[in-house]
């Protein structure tokens, strides 16, 4: 019986190993195989700018081709001892190789294990992408055996090691060899047995083990190569020894016309954008643009990006950013973008000093924008709701909000009553987080998220949000800028409009997207409030000499403790002209007690300003200055309204319990609308303090408001005007009323002194007499009132001016107190 299922399992296997070889042998006769494809490409890769511009120019791989003679012997050993153990004496396939690997794939799910031979590994830098599945394996192996049938073995393996990317933007081992050793390999063919084994190790992980960003691991790699070759006979044991004793010897050598050296800044930032940030989940890796022969059309203007690479890479401006703390220089990013079209004008991931080829980019990394934030997630939704309006008045007082949060201004306590233009141009922290908290979170949250910003579920639930505790990115906040600066619509950044490859076909074709992310009186009002942030605000040395600026500081700061009241973590400014949005990011990416920012004689969000500004300055030299176009607002009173009674009957009475003056009035307007409520103190009580000029002390889109701030024995005047919301523009006539706050008599009868006393008489419109000196003994004689509030003690209603009588009221509180009115405004406030 087991003979039988023996000879059975035998059968089945010789039956799929000869299906097996059916397939692929029909796969390998029939799969196209253009040979055209393994020549070196010769034609460079060129960058151009939105005018056609030749940004950059580079270098195809096949201008520096050794060949085989070229590429010294012990490199070669090196290789294959790694890479491909049996290239020299086997076909193209690793048969044992590819089915160990297949069954670790599939017994951990993963697609992990290569076992690739040189022509497979030839055949995926050439036709094939990084992407692994299954079908592209099968390809790879298809077109490795069509590589072994077409090419000898010595121009495989040459073939081969002028076209691996070794990392550092050297591909190739001419580039390589140039780059980490200074060796010119035309000129001198030769390489040490350890610098051969270091080059060798590199085509599994070009990044992992780059040994000028990872020498650890890249001596254990090059090891690792040594060893390898002792266990296939290339070298004795004691060569091996002795190599591994030696140091990596490697430093950055500059190559030939290579961009990295001309222009780092813009170099990391295109290879990190094409790879990881085009729309749509597009990718061009890299080593596709580095092996030549593509035409890639950008949005860059040349005089921002050269203004950029300017401020960014050049050592005469290293006053514009904050001086470095334990000799580390302070890094930094710069986005600058079209608000008309989304194109990306110019960008920088790093400062000229810290620049390495596919290095860490800026532009794409998170931080906190601190104050930044605020015209986004705060301001605009409050704008937009149509409550809200440049002059309305904002609780700055300090306090706690839930979840125990308690945020404070910058400058200690400021004033606690500040409107909202005042809130954003100094930047207030607890009027702004009142301000979302009035909106309502979720509301501020998904303006902001319709805007671009992206949130943790976390985020979303924190009203410190509406300062700067959620985590962007500079691109985020230009692409969020973006519609302050277009009306209200925002296009979808981009920097690639087409690439077209070296047969000329288009491979790349970028589609415009545009929403309309505010209204255009909001976008408008929002320009207004930040060009003062600009003028006279947080942001002035944002200014450019001519030119319309508007914007918005963030400071984040290193901690919440009281131990470190000046170190910063990171600083921004947002901004933007009537041509161009830009961000600006200043920080440590790893930020501790040695590595952030201090606030000495400047803040860094200044520098960030200052960067902003001199950016702008180089990139608009020779253009005619321009200012923002705002328009009038489109808003107009609703149909059948009487503007001129906007504001009717106002009136004023102290209620006790609230402690606190109470306005009312009456008005025609319907719909949305607002009004502004203004004070004055006429005198101020004893020991008191007052001001004779008018304040802005609220804005309400009700008809009532009350007033506690006021004190004992004062005499204020009120006015209230009504309001477009939007714009913060007058409809009609204001109305106003002086009203007296006494203190409290000896109650002599009707009850105790500290009885609900007499209110507030109405508004006289005549001119009238002196107020009145003692109790009143008849009929008040106030204006177009309908009678006098009750007064204190035996008080009959108040004085006002010589018109209509109004009904007497007997006063049921306190003592004697002092009668009558005030002859324009009549009515007065009796005892408490």
């Amino acid at each position: 019986m087991a003979r039988k299922y023996a000879i059975r399992i035998a059968i089945g296997l010789v039956a799929v190993i000869a299906v097996f070889v059916g397939v692929f042998t029909a796969l390998v006769q029939f799969i196209p195989f253009d040979t055209t494809k393994l020549q070196s490409m010769t034609t460079p890769t060129v960058v151009y700018g939105d005018n056609g511009q030749t940004m950059l120019q580079i270098a195809a791989p096949g201008e520096s081709d050794l060949t085989y003679q070229q590429i010294p012997k012990v490199l070669q050993n090196a290789l294959v001892a790694t890479e491909d153990h049996n290239f020299w004496n086997s076909s193209s396939v690793d048969v044992r190789g590819i089915l160990r690997a297949a069954f670790v794939d599939l017994w951990s799910g993963s697609l992990s294990q290569g076992g690739s031979t040189i022509q497979e590994q030839l055949a995926k830098i050439v036709f094939l992408n990084d992407k692994k599945t299954f079908s592209r394996k099968i390809q790879q192996v298809v077109l490795g055996v069509q590589i072994n049938r077409h090419y000898t073995k010595q121009e495989i393996l040459t073939m081969y090691l002028n076209k691996v990317y070794l990392g550092e933007g050297a591909t190739g081992v001419e580039q390589a060899a140039q780059r980490y050793f200074g060796i010119d390999l035309r000129k001198d063919p030769h390489l040490t047995l350890d610098q051969a084994a270091l080059l060798a190790g590199l085509p599994q992980a070009p990044s992992a083990y780059d040994p000028l960003q990872n020498p650890h691991a890249a001596l254990t790699r090059r090891n690792e190569v040594l060893q390898n070759m002792v266990k296939y006979g290339y070298i004795s044991q004691a060569q091996a020894t002795a190599a591994e004793k030696q140091g990596l010897g490697v430093s950055y050598h500059a190559l030939p016309d290579d961009p990295w050296e001309s222009n780092p800044i813009l170099m990391n930032f295109l290879l990190d954008y094409l790879q990881n940030h085009m729309p749509n989940g597009e990718s061009i890796t890299p080593q596709q643009v580095e092996q030549g022969g593509l035409k890639i059309y950008t949005t860059l203007d040349p005089k921002v990006q050269q203004a950029v690479d300017t401020v960014f890479g050049s050592t005469n401006y290293n006053g514009d950013f904050p001086g470095p703390t334990s000799g580390t220089i302070v890094e930094g990013a710069g986005i600058f973008v079209d608000p008309k079209t989304g194109g990306i004008l110019g960008a920088a991931g790093s400062r000229g000093q810290d620049a390495v080829a596919l290095g860490y980019d800026r532009v794409y990394a998170k931080s906190s924008p601190g104050s930044s934030i605020k015209p986004i997630i705060d301001y605009a939704p409050a704008i937009q709701s149509g409550n809200w309006g440049p002059n309305s008045i904002l609780n700055n007082a300090p306090q706690t909000f839930p979840g125990n949060y308690r945020p404070s201004n910058w400058e200690g306590e400021g004033p606690t009553r500040v409107t909202l233009q005042y809130a954003l141009t100094q930047s207030q922290n607890i009027a702004s987080v009142w301000l979302l908290q009035q909106i309502g979170l979720q509301t501020g949250i998904q303006f902001a998220e319709n805007d671009g910003i992206t949130f943790t579920d976390q985020e979303k639930n924190e009203l410190c949000a509406a300062i700067g505790c959620e985590d962007v990115t500079p691109a985020q906040m230009a692409q969020a800028y973006e519609p302050f600066d277009d009306n209200g619509v925002q296009m979808q950044e981009h920097l690639v409009n087409k690439i077209v490859n070296q047969e000329g076909n288009v491979i790349y074709q970028y589609q415009p997207s545009s929403k309309q992310v505010m209204t255009q009186q909001t976008a408008q009002t929002m320009t207004q409030l930040m060009e003062d942030v600009v003028q006279n605000g947080t942001g002035t040395r944002a200014q450019v000499p001519g030119w319309g600026v508007a914007g918005k500081t963030g400071t984040v700061q290193y901690d919440t403790s009281e131990s470190h009241p000046d170190w910063i973590r990171n600083g921004w400014f947002d901004g933007y002209t009537p041509t161009m949005v830009g961000s600006i990011y200043i920080g440590y990416d790893n930020t501790d007690a040695e590595h952030h920012l201090e606030w000495t004689t400047l803040d860094p969000s200044a520098n960030c300003a200052m960067i902003f500004s001199d950016i702008v300055k180089l990139a608009v030299q020779g253009e005619t200055p321009q200012q923002f176009n705002i328009q009038p607002s489109q808003q107009t009173p609703q149909p059948n309204q009487n503007t001129q009674n906007a504001v009717t009957n106002l009136t004023a009475s102290w209620n006790a319990a609230a402690n606190a003056v109470q306005l009312s009035w009456q008005t025609s307007l319907t719909g949305t609308k607002s009004f502004v409520i203004e004070r004055s103190t006429v005198s101020a009580p004893a020991g008191g303090q007052g001001s004779s000029q008018m304040e802005q002390i609220g804005q309400v889109s009700t008809t009532t408001f009350d007033d506690s701030s006021v004190q004992l024995g004062g005499t204020y005047t009120y006015v209230v005007q009504a309001v477009d919301p939007t714009t913060g523009s007058p409809i009609g006539q204001a109305q106003s009323v002086t009203v007296t706050v006494q203190a409290p008599g000896v109650g002599t009868g009707g009850g105790p002194g500290n009885s609900t006393g007499g209110g507030l008489g109405g508004q006289g419109t005549g001119n009238g007499t002196a107020p009145g000196t003692g109790p009143g003994t008849g009929p008040g004689t106030g204006g177009n009132v309908t009678g006098g509030a009750p007064g204190p003690g035996n008080e009959t209603g108040g004085g006002g001016s010589n018109t209509t009588n109004s009904t007497p009221t007997t006063g049921s509180g306190g003592g004697n107190s002092t009668g009558g009115g005030s002859g324009n405004n009549g009515g007065v406030l009796g005892g408490l």
